[in-house]
């Protein structure tokens, strides 16, 4: 994970929670927050936080080994690197280091050689890591607890100072020997308290050098202090020292100045690096050649720099050389441009720099930490930043890192997702801006809001100027436009009682006259309140008509309140900018208790409401009950009665009892979470249907819930868990295949960078998404890694450009190209054949002339160049296509047809274009389609040929029969049977004696019940004699399929067609079977008798109770009990279509009484349950009941079936988006056309009825990348006038719509 999408957490603002070494080829960088210990590797790659008893103290990584020690409370812990590479590299516990009660909580630690480590607190003491662990060698007690420590590199001298201490010890180490550790001191003496120290770095800790001590006192001057060889009681002397205000001049009287040194070790790794890096153009040599001549004096560097960012440069000559008179300093650089982007108003600033230590790191690297709570990483071009002439920015900002002290709870933000507030389990809560920054979205730090307690709700105005929150029973707003927020006005909340809020929102309103808010709270009891906010006016800067904002930027008020300086509270509770406008009854249905009341997530939607109320206005809030309601509401301000007019707007029964997250968009999406945590379910509110649903593992608990959407409108769903977020897009709806209407897309596992949960997560503007974790904030924005999307959701046939989230989720959704099988399948049911036929020949002119790309991708149009008009333009208005007039697309193959090639018309569609095209598709790929998808185009391809051969004698529905059969034949490992409606059209068809023969042909003749049960005959043959014809051959079939032959196998058949003596001649001829003898002497009685029926009825419950349960259906017909033999299909083998065969075989026909009651307590219950309205038409239709079989259609036939016999039904099956296909619509025509003719009366169905009809199905027609065929519908649909007083010409949709 990138830097720039990373906010690991505030540092400590302590000395030493900073720390940088290059360890095993790597720039380590470590620092604490709060209780974590944050690990990085250069460039800002976070390796591993890791969480700590208590808050962290001060640390240091070792640089040879890589171990780092970091106080936590009264222990130092030391972490050492695992042997792992790459991702897997981990820091795990080694030793632990004890301090006793008189060594206090450390203030420093450092480590001398790789074995030892110096501590001081109240006392310092130097440990060594043994085998057996940590051993104290030598400790020291304080008379003032050091403040400032440092252990020089070769664990020789020490240097501490306690606070206020004008005095640095410096601690000098006799000897090495371990057995006899001790130390003594010298005082170096300071006119001033000091405020910062340490020692000059080595190239590495083996090199001989003399340990030179830098100090900082409050009198702004940098003192250098060397070894000496004097007899003096102190082992070091001043050997020079720098006044930085003299270096840098003060422009105001309070400025502070800061300095840092870069060690001649740092100096050379940058030096060589700009040489590596160097340009070869004038000015670049210029500058490096200006850096070669200050390199060449072999320096240490001392940077000056004041408040503003200014800065000065000087070099420091042979430091600690023992010839004096070679000593000097010399000035490199004085640059009165302040730095961009540097900490200003800071108070305590540290720095830590380092050179290039590998190739790919820039030169040099500065490290800034902002006690304010921030640590800053610049980089340099080091000719750059050492060239006097240079006119370009010397240190530019390319990380900064920051965050939260203590954990985040909650993520709030505004509606149009340009600001959000993180708030912690502590009175920490922070106003960030997302801002462009680095090549990504970065969170800048807005504005703190230190609240007295814990903030329980909030709500942002004008973009995070300003804040609303309840916290303490008190509703308080914050001015946010400073670094710390001011508290300007409270309203105390004791009289609404200690309700729970269920809902705190910001009323999102048209427009905020005299920047006049309203925040709505609803509670548990369904209660609500209405609050006015009124925020100061920015062009005159009146508060309420009595405030101003002075020059200094504060807010002062002249109404007697007293001033908002200093801590920043009103003396008063109130100014007027509060005012608790009425109270509320949220108007749920009587009887309901609300559940949960959420606000609607509106990025990507219109944030304001309109003027008016009405169903299509902005959604507010969305409540669920705890029977499982979810509606949908948008509101308005009134000034009569109550202050908020409610409006339900949508409105979904899910049957979901108990919730535990649930979450609304402005798209009328809602995703709920049952009480299990790990279910997860995705409805459509306004559709009223269940688009998803998928179940988790048990310990894989759903935590979080967040909605998006694309410039297009098309919703996103993260949703989050412990360690890891999964965002589903929405897919197109598939109702040939099935499938379902979201998937995951990307996973974003946050477990490698910490141990700590989600906290919670939310999307800002444009597709950021920011996960809140411990107190650290990840940042995602909308890029991803394409190259797995692309893999994942197999779109390596695209040709569009997938940069991010975006367009992967707009290449799944949007208009299909008009040769996509859905697109071609939908066609071909809508009546659109011979449209389909054009499209077919255009693709193969299309392709016979298209280049392929390096992947065999065909260069072709997603529309072929067609005019799109032909696929919504009303029949009757088609131009003819005879032999005096071609259609475009035949003009468009005529261009590119060969009169000798083949001798074929390519101009017409026939078998011999079908077989070429196919031939095509098998050899290039189309753009926009996957693998299967093209093999699914190349299936209905050849179907359409062999639709052609017999074009004269397949009439539409049975055209869409065999369409369907070819899918689902190619389809058939995924799934059981084809749906209903393919039987259905069948059934309606007139041509059924050719869709039997293409049917059992492609079974070659030999068609088994399970064939037949998947291809639905004995539903949808209308011939009686046709179905005892097909019956027999099958059971004729199932018998000599069986080996050895066994009569058992085809008794229940033989038994239905009433042909007991044909199986008594199979049985004759079952020689070995152990059954031979009593079948044949059973089945010679004569069953017309009574007693012989009973005796047939008795052997079939003895078969029941052996799990013989075919079998035993047949015996239950040879006792002329086919209801026991049909409860028999149904209960016990679970197939409702053997019933019905059974029912139609032995009955003769529809009429029979066991058939009519199969349909009405079998079939319809199972129609309602499973929300299938193409088996409820084909029932009621059989029942003689045609009226109904077009009503079920549009409306629930609940009413129609007795309570007895529902039983219990699986709520979501009946709701899913499945139950909604869009070819019921033409179902729907031609029932109502049959209807017209001859049962006018019948038709119940109103033209408002018939109206949201249409344009439910032309929203599922728009949802499955169908546009044209949705503007086709609604284009020339036609109403039926019920009342039909007098002829009048069809309405059609669109003028009934003004």
């Amino acid at each position: 994970m990138a830097s720039p999408g990373l906010h690991p957490g505030k540092p400590n603002s302590i000395n030493q929670a900073l720390s940088t070494a290059y360890w095993n080829d790597m720039r380590l960088l470590a620092y604490v927050s709060g209780n974590n210990l944050v690990i990085l590797s250069q460039p800002g790659v976070l390796r591993q936080t890791i969480y700590l008893d208590r808050d962290g103290g001060p640390l240091e990584i070792e640089e040879t080994t890589g171990c780092i020690a970091v106080a936590s409370g009264p222990k130092v812990l030391i972490y050492k690197p695992s042997n792992e590479r790459g991702d897997l590299l981990r820091w795990a516990l080694v030793w632990t280091i004890h301090l006793d009660l008189h060594d206090g909580i450390p203030t420093g630690v450092s480590w001398g050689t790789e074995e030892e480590l110096f501590i001081s607190g109240k006392s310092i003491s130097l440990w060594r890591f043994f085998n057996d662990g940590p051993h104290r060698l030598w400790t020291k007690e304080l008379a003032i607890p050091a403040m400032l420590s440092a252990f020089s590199f070769d664990a020789f001298l020490a240097a501490t100072v306690g606070k206020n201490d004008k005095l640095v010890k410096v601690w000098r180490r006799f000897s090495y020997d371990l057995s006899n550790v001790d130390f003594d001191f010298s005082y170096l003496a300071h006119p001033r308290a000091v405020t910062s120290l340490r020692w000059r770095k080595p190239f590495s800790k083996s090199q001989s050098m003399e340990n030179i001590l830098y100090t900082i006192c409050a009198d702004g001057i940098l003192r250098i202090w060397a070894p000496t060889d004097s007899i003096e009681s102190s082992y070091m002397q001043m050997w020079a020292s720098l006044d930085l205000y003299d270096v840098l001049p003060r422009v105001r009287p309070d400025e502070l100045r800061y300095s840092f040194i870069i060690d001649n070790k740092d100096f050379t790794r940058a030096t060589e690096s700009a040489v590596r890096n160097a340009k070869d153009d004038a000015v670049s040599k210029a500058r490096l050649q200006s850096l070669v001549d200050v390199a060449s004096k072999n320096p240490d560097v001392c940077v000056v720099m004041d408040q503003d960012g200014r800065m000065a440069i000087l070099g420091i000559e042979n430091i600690g050389s023992r010839i004096r008179r070679a000593f000097s300093i010399f000035d490199v650089v004085f640059d009165s441009s302040p730095i961009k982007d540097f900490p200003r108003n800071a108070g305590y600033l540290s720095f830590c720099g380092f050179g290039a230590s590998t190739a790919a790191e820039p030169d040099y690297v500065l490290l800034i930490h902002d006690f304010n709570g921030s640590i800053q990483q610049y980089e340099a071009s080091f000719a750059d930043l050492l060239d006097p002439e240079s006119a370009s920015h010397r240190l530019v900002l390319k990380n900064s890192w920051t965050g939260h002290y203590k954990s985040v709870q909650s993520l709030t933000r505004t509606a149009d997702g340009k600001a959000m507030l993180s708030s912690s389990n502590h009175a920490e809560n922070i106003i960030w801006k997302p801002k462009p920054m680095f090549g990504t979205i970065k969170l800048q730090e807005s504005s703190i809001i230190m609240a007295p307690d814990k903030v329980q709700r909030a709500a942002i105005l004008l973009e995070g100027k300003y804040v609303v929150t309840v916290q303490s029973q008190t509703l308080t707003l914050w001015d946010c436009q400073q670094r710390k927020a001011v508290r300007i006005a409270s309203l105390p909340l004791e009289s609404l009682g200690k309700k729970t809020i269920l809902n705190f929102l910001l009323l999102p309103e048209s427009s905020s006259v005299d920047r006049v808010f309203h925040v709505v709270a609803v509670f548990s009891d369904q209660s609500g309140v209405v609050w006015e906010v009124r925020v100061p006016s920015e062009s005159n800067g009146e508060v309420n008509g009595n405030g101003s904002v002075g020059s200094n930027g504060m807010l002062s008020v002249s109404n007697g309140y007293g001033s908002l300086r200093g801590n920043g509270y009103h003396s008063k509770p109130n100014s007027g900018l509060l005012k608790m406008l009425g109270s509320f009854k949220f108007p749920v249905p009587e009887g309901d208790k609300l559940s949960l009341v959420i606000s609607v997530d509106p990025v990507g939607w219109n944030s304001t409401l309109s003027g008016s109320i009405d169903t299509y206005a902005r959604d507010v809030v969305t409540s669920i009950s705890s029977d499982g309601v979810v509606r949908s509401w948008t509101a308005k301000l009134q000034s009569q009665g109550e202050p908020l007019q409610w409006l339900q707007t949508a409105s979904v029964d899910t049957g979901i009892k108990k919730l535990d997250l649930a979450k609304g968009s402005s798209m009328k999406k809602i995703a709920l979470v049952d009480s299990s945590s790990t279910r997860l379910t995705i409805w459509d509110i306004g559709e009223e249907h269940l688009e998803f649903e998928e179940k988790f593992a048990e310990h894989d608990s759903i935590c979080d819930l967040d909605w998006t959407c694309t410039p297009d409108s098309q919703s996103i769903l993260a949703v989050g868990f412990k360690n890891r977020v999964l965002l589903y897009c929405q897919l197109r709806f598939d109702y040939t295949k099935e499938l379902p209407a979201w998937e995951s897309f990307r996973e974003i596992n946050i477990r490698q960078y910490t141990p700590r949960d989600i906290g919670d997560s939310l999307w800002l503007d444009d597709g950021t998404l920011v996960i809140g974790s411990g107190n650290q904030l990840f940042t995602h924005d909308k890029k991803v890694d394409t190259h797995n999307a692309i893999k994942a959701l197999h779109l390596s046939s695209h040709k569009l450009p997938l940069r991010n989230i975006f367009d992967i989720v707009s290449v799944l959704n949007g208009p299909l190209p008009i040769y996509h099988p859905q697109f071609i399948a939908q066609s071909v049911f809508l009546g659109k054949a011979e449209q389909v036929r054009k499209v077919f020949v255009t693709l193969l002119n299309a392709l016979k002339f298209s280049v392929p790309s390096d992947s065999n991708i065909a260069d072709i149009e997603s529309n072929l160049g067609m005019d799109l008009d032909e696929f919504y333009k009303p029949a009757e208005e088609e131009a003819p296509t005879g032999s005096g007039t071609m259609s475009r697309a035949e003009k468009y193959s005529k261009l590119f047809s060969n009169g000798n090639f083949d001798e074929v018309d390519y101009s017409t569609f026939s078998e011999k274009v079908a077989e070429n095209l196919s031939d095509y598709l098998k050899r290039l790929s189309l753009p926009y389609l996957t693998s299967h998808q093209q093999i699914s185009l190349t299936a209905m391809v050849e179907a359409m040929g062999q639709v052609e051969e017999h074009r004269r004698s397949l009439d539409e529905n049975g055209i869409r029969y065999f369409l369907a059969f070819r899918l689902f034949v190619l389809h058939r490992d995924s799934m059981l049977q084809m749906p209903y409606r393919d039987h259905t059209w069948a059934f309606h068809s007139e041509s059924q004696e050719i869709l039997v023969d293409l049917v059992s042909r492609s079974f070659n003749g030999r068609m088994t019940w399970q064939q037949a049960k998947e291809t639905g005959i004995f539903m949808w043959l209308k011939s009686q004699d046709a179905l005892q014809q097909q019956f027999e051959n099958m059971a004729r079939i199932i018998y000599t399929d069986s080996e050895p032959r066994n009569p058992v196998s085809c008794t229940l058949y033989y038994l239905a067609l009433r042909k007991k003596q044909v199986l008594l001649g199979l049985w004759r001829i079952a020689h070995g079977h152990n059954e031979q003898r009593t079948m044949m002497k059973f089945l010679a009685n004569n069953f017309s008798e009574q007693r012989w029926k009973t005796a047939a009825l008795k052997n079939a419950y003895v078969l029941l109770s052996k799990q013989r349960y075919e079998y035993a259906a047949g015996f239950f017909l040879l006792g002329d009990s086919l209801r026991d033999a049909v409860s028999v299909c149904v209960r016990n083998l679970e197939d409702i279509q053997l019933a019905i065969a059974l029912a139609r075989i032995y009955e003769g026909g529809e009429d029979g009484p066991v058939f009519q009651d199969l349909l009405k307590k079998e079939v319809l219950p199972l129609a309602y349950k499973t929300g299938d309205r193409w088996l409820a038409s084909w029932a009621f239709w059989n029942l003689k009941r045609k009226d109904l079989s077009l009503k079920c259609i549009i409306t629930s036939f609940k009413d129609e079936i007795r309570p007895e016999d529902l039983g219990s039904s699986d709520a979501l099956e009946m709701k899913s988006f499945l139950v909604e296909d869009p070819v019921l619509v033409v179902l729907y025509q031609q029932i109502r056309k049959v209807l017209e003719k001859g049962q006018q009366n019948a038709i119940t169905i109103t033209p408002q009825m018939e109206t949201q009809f249409v344009l439910h199905i032309a929203k599922l027609y728009d949802r499955m990348g169908c546009d044209l065929l949705a503007l086709y519908l609604t284009a020339t649909w036609k109403f039926i006038d019920v009342k039909e007083k007098k002829p009048e010409a069809p309405k059609s949709l669109l003028d009934m719509w003004g």
